[in-house]
């Protein structure tokens, strides 16, 4: 895994890395506390600040870290993978576990979080949520140092990355689904610390400045319905994306604006229903797979329900959602090799089904290896986006801006004109072939100077 997205390490500052750690204040030594009551996501900005202090402006060190936090989320996956699969038996459960974390590890949708240095967020709020499920999911209930330890996970997870408030939500689908059958003492002693975390979490996020603009920006923008409407969508695309990987892109098409009496709406709103009856229904005759379709559900809810963002269609957001994905692949695996072993040697068919897991994964790998190479090369990784998701200005725009930055003015030009044609009076584009005008006039002045 650490080969196939160690293309990453080349990449400069990208994107919203420039203005979320570059040009960030808060995300300085001696702007960070200063900052501390105002700026969002606060242990996110520390380490930003921290790396600062002690590797400058150099990217290296950001995208290393980012690396090995996605190293630790994986391991956290297998660790969970392997406990869920034991817990529904079949055969082979540690390699399905395995195929599992490689799986979610090296899928292009993870090099979307690990790629960029703002993707930290997800990479570090989810290493710190799975440690904190992985430590109350044990097969004795926590003792008091545990308990402890869990309460601080579910505090510090959501000041990374918000989403992360979720955790209280999947230990309680993992009581309903695969927890033992124990004293309300003994779940109680599970349950409690995560939810005391991430509540004094939610607190210090509801206190912040900036979260409460944030709030009130998504709520001009579109009300709790609307944004539900327009999520329900997104969910539908992201696992698109998923189940694609080839789409994915830094800026992907966002989909469809449908009203709720539109045919496809109501398709997409009666199949989310239908995979949330399947999670409350099945917890007891299939609780693995409910508790596998239940994460994908929960891990989802807090960025695409009532809360609306510009771009619900984020890869991103599949970071910790698509855990579930891989679980319910890994259950399907673990389903065929208990048929492929009947009548065969044990051995005989945990080859076979290392072999046919062993292909797939070698080219999604490949897949993700390239796509993280992209990261390494601006230019390349908007031109891919605008060719994947032609119909939208900002990968056209994003693209003119690094060619010009790499004085390639007739290809810049070009990507100005076709984001102007698709928002007519977009002004930076309008200042770009501004500038692309007379740069060339200032190059033909020189060439006749003598």
């Amino acid at each position: 895994m650490a080969v196939a997205l160690a293309p990453v390490l080349a990449a400069g500052f990208v994107w919203d890395d420039r203005a979320d750690v570059l040009a960030n204040p808060a995300a300085t030594p001696a702007g960070f506390a200063a900052a501390l009551g105002t700026t969002n996501r606060p242990l996110l900005k520390a380490t930003y600040a921290l790396q600062r202090a002690t590797t400058g402006a150099d990217p290296l060190p950001f995208h290393a870290v980012n690396l090995l936090l996605h190293l630790a989320a994986t391991a956290a996956v297998f660790a969970l993978a392997r406990r869920v699969l034991a817990a529904a038996g079949g055969a082979h459960a540690d390699l399905a576990a395995w195929g599992a974390a490689a799986l979610w590890a090296l899928h292009p949708a993870a090099a979307e979080a690990v790629a960029p240095v703002v993707g930290r967020s997800a990479l570090l709020s989810s290493a710190l949520l799975l440690a904190a499920v992985l430590l109350a999911t044990r097969a004795r209930p926590p003792g008091p140092r545990a308990m402890v330890a869990v309460g601080a996970l579910a505090f510090a997870a959501p000041l990374a990355r918000e989403t992360a408030l979720v955790a209280p939500a999947l230990l309680l689908l993992w009581q309903l689904t695969l927890g033992a059958d124990e004293p309300r003492a003994a779940a109680v002693r599970r349950q409690l610390p995560a939810l005391a975390g991430a509540s004094l979490a939610a607190l210090a996020i509801a206190l912040s400045a900036r979260h409460r603009e944030l709030l009130a920006f998504s709520l001009a923008e579109r009300a709790p319905l609307d944004a539900l409407r327009g999520n329900v969508s997104a969910v539908f695309e992201l696992a698109g994306l998923w189940a694609s990987p080839g789409r994915i892109s830094v800026d992907p098409a966002q989909g469809a604006d449908l009203p709720w009496s539109a045919p496809a709406m109501l398709a997409r709103a009666a199949a989310l229903a239908a995979v949330v009856t399947f999670a409350l229904r099945a917890r007891r005759r299939a609780p693995a797979a409910a508790f596998a379709a239940g994460w994908t559900l929960l891990a989802l809810a807090p960025s695409n329900s009532i809360v609306w963002r510009l771009d619900p269609v984020a890869p991103r957001a599949l970071y910790l959602a698509s855990i579930g994905l891989v679980l319910l692949v890994a259950l399907a695996a673990t389903r065929a090799a208990s048929a492929l072993s009947r009548g065969r040697p044990v051995r005989a068919a945990a080859a076979a089904a290392a072999l046919a897991c062993a292909l797939p994964l070698a080219a999604l790998a490949r897949s993700a290896q390239l796509r993280a190479g992209l990261w390494s090369d601006p230019a390349a990784l908007w031109a891919d986006a605008a060719a994947k998701n032609p119909a939208s200005a900002r990968p056209w725009q994003n693209l003119g801006v690094e060619l010009l930055l790499a004085d390639r003015l007739e290809p810049a030009e070009d990507a100005f004109r076709r984001a102007l044609a698709l928002a007519p009076g977009e002004a930076r584009a309008l200042c770009a072939l501004d500038s692309i005008h007379i740069r060339r006039r200032t190059l033909a002045d020189r060439e006749r100077s003598p």
